[in-house]
């Protein structure tokens, strides 16, 4: 693992996701190991043209805190191209810094967690300082030995529940992210099954293979789940294929729900309810 410490002009930008305003990644690069990442497009942006994804990781600083006032009753997401709570946030405590902040002062600015580790338990103390927070725990599977094949550095499965039991204890509004949905092997059902337990809100989204991390995810089923390789890569085949498959993936989650608080992130990021 390389690792950078990087001067940063600010630590704060807008969003074009449809949930957040604006966006704090207090890193680049990530450390999970996880085979469908979408963020390593980021390595072209940041200098690491020529470092594959997962071997760095820039530690941010000098960045000017942003002020309160300019975000009132907005929206702020930590996390969207990295996790803010990896590995080395350990020992670095970017995110843990960043929520003092926003901690001490008592504002109507909203503030969104999305992580896959357990370690956002240690800041639990900061959290339920903050009026308007919410933490999303992001999970694909219930299966462990599934999510070791596609995240090989993360939590496990059963840690993210008991993180979303914990904190739901605690008083924090928890939401479940069951993202991505791998055809075939994510058993959404199983997952949203545990997690409603402690979850005030389920998101879900499908599995989008595109980019770089096309052929890795398909070389990975082959190699491993041969005999699903042909069914899985069928959902992928066309562009129709691909919508009746999670149109009706779509359908059964609305059954599934009912009832319950839940958002659908499926066709290219669009929200949208059957």
């Amino acid at each position: 693992m390389i690792i950078n410490h990087v001067e940063a002009k600010s630590i704060i930008t807008k969003s074009k996701l449809p949930d957040a305003d604006y966006v704090i990644n207090p890193y680049i690069g990530c450390n999970h190991g996880c085979v469908y990442c979408y963020a390593e497009f980021m390595s072209r942006f940041t200098g690491h043209g020529n470092e594959k994804w997962g071997d760095f990781m820039d530690i941010k600083e000098g960045y000017p805190l942003p002020r309160p006032q300019n975000l009132e009753g907005r929206c702020i997401l930590f996390g969207s191209a990295t996790d803010p709570y990896n590995p080395l946030e350990k020992k670095y405590q970017k995110t843990r810094e960043l929520l003092k902040y926003f901690a001490g002062n008592k504002t109507k600015i909203k503030v969104e967690i999305l992580t896959k580790s357990a370690l956002v338990k240690r800041d639990i103390d900061l959290l339920t300082q903050i009026p308007n927070v919410r933490v999303g725990i992001s999970i694909s599977t219930t299966d462990a030995d599934f999510a070791r094949s596609i995240e090989r550095h993360a939590p496990s499965p059963q840690e993210r529940l008991d993180t979303m039991r914990i904190l739901s204890e605690a008083g924090i509004a928890v939401y479940a992210f069951i993202s991505p949905i791998f055809p075939l092997f994510s058993d959404w059902r199983a997952v949203a099954t545990e997690a409603k337990k402690y979850a005030r809100e389920i998101c879900l989204e499908n599995l989008n293979l595109r980019g770089g991390y096309k052929k890795r995810v398909l070389d990975l089923i082959r190699k491993k789940f041969p005999e699903k390789y042909r069914d899985f890569e069928d959902v992928y085949n066309s562009k129709e294929a691909f919508r009746i498959y999670w149109t009706n993936e779509a359908k059964a989650i609305e059954k599934f729900l009912k009832g319950k608080k839940y958002k659908l992130y499926f066709f290219h990021g669009k929200i949208k309810k059957p």
